[in-house]
């Protein structure tokens, strides 16, 4: 009798430990929208935004672990007396983040940390600066993420937000450089 129990003990926690073990790999889309500060994504309404992000991700994790990194169209904003002739100009930028995430090893919903670098390519809007050819900034953040365990589907909730370290250098009009230091709330959704 006590082999017959150690063998369908053995039986069901095996499958739990290989699920632990063996990387889970997720892709799908995500976005959502900036802000300067928290004030502003307190304030009514969307119109309070300075921008919004969209893009697609990969996510790679294990137990406490998982890698993330993404494509995403990221418009940061306006900014005074950036565009043509004085006027307003919008940023916007290509992104690549690259999330370390540390989480918990629940296995329907897990809360999770994260830091890492991105990688912003500047677009259009941003003609009285001189940018460089690839930006820096990192990002740190809080979120959770959940999976359907049957249909395999999930997805995930953070706020974040990203510092920049190497901003974009203004000219006379401008005076300083202006960095694009932001919050940001993103929602994405595993296909």
């Amino acid at each position: 009798m006590r082999l017959l129990s150690l063998a369908l003990l053995v039986a069901f926690a095996l499958p739990a430990a290989h699920a632990q073990i063996v990387p889970s790999l997720d892709i799908g889309v995500a976005g959502g929208v900036n802000f300067a500060s928290l004030s502003d994504a307190g304030a009514d309404g969307l119109d309070a935004s300075t921008g919004y992000h969209i893009g697609a991700f990969a996510d790679i994790g294990v137990l406490f672990f998982s890698a993330r990194t993404g494509l995403y169209y990221f418009r940061a904003g306006e900014i005074p007396n950036a565009g043509a002739g004085g006027q307003p100009g919008t940023v916007s930028f290509v992104t690549i983040p690259v999330d370390f995430q540390f989480q918990t090893p629940t296995p329907i919903v897990k809360a999770y940390a994260l830091v890492g670098p991105e990688f912003r390519f500047p677009l259009n809007g941003i003609d009285t600066f001189e940018t460089e050819a690839v930006n820096y900034a990192v990002n740190v953040g809080a979120g959770v993420k959940g999976s359907v365990p049957v249909a395999g589907y999930g997805g995930f909730l953070e706020l974040r937000y990203a510092y920049d370290l190497t901003g974009i250098n203004g000219t006379a009009a401008l005076g300083n450089d202006y960095k694009v230091n932001l919050f940001m709330i993103r929602a994405g959704i595993g296909l």
